[in-house]
């Protein structure tokens, strides 16, 4: 009786972890695609100085490229930390990603909570159709 309950209970956490390695990767696919639709201007507006950087070395196509790479590795190594001790490492990521996404949507034109603050999230669900 007692096995069964831990059995259930890791399946469980399993489970929740794999979601939140799902939420992680679609909040980076959505920057990836924010990057994509702001693609003529990411140059100028890039606020990520690492990204600025390598807009400059091979553009903003290649750092869409280097985005879209990064988020099938980062899917496939936090799918494998599910499954090991290191798991615990999949929340802060997700936390991070978390923020990145609200400063992504909700920051519009040097304010928080603009009156354009559900513009991007219809653009990328407007990308999809």
């Amino acid at each position: 009786m007692f096995l069964k309950k831990i059995k259930k209970k890791h399946k469980q956490n399993t489970t929740a972890l794999l979601f939140i390695v799902f939420l992680t990767c679609l909040i980076a696919v959505y920057d990836t695609v924010m990057s994509f639709l702001f693609m003529s201007t990411l140059e100028q507006d890039e606020q990520n100085p690492a990204a600025s950087w390598i807009i400059n070395q091979i553009g903003v196509s290649g750092l869409v490229q280097l985005k879209s790479i990064g988020t099938i590795l980062a899917a496939a190594v936090m799918c494998k930390l599910v499954y090991t001790k290191w798991r615990i490492c999949i929340v802060p990521v997700f936390f991070c990603q978390l923020v990145l996404f609200f400063y992504i949507s909700f920051y519009v034109a040097n304010e928080f909570f603009g009156p354009d603050m559900w513009r991007t999230i219809q653009m990328f669900i407007n990308f999809y159709r």
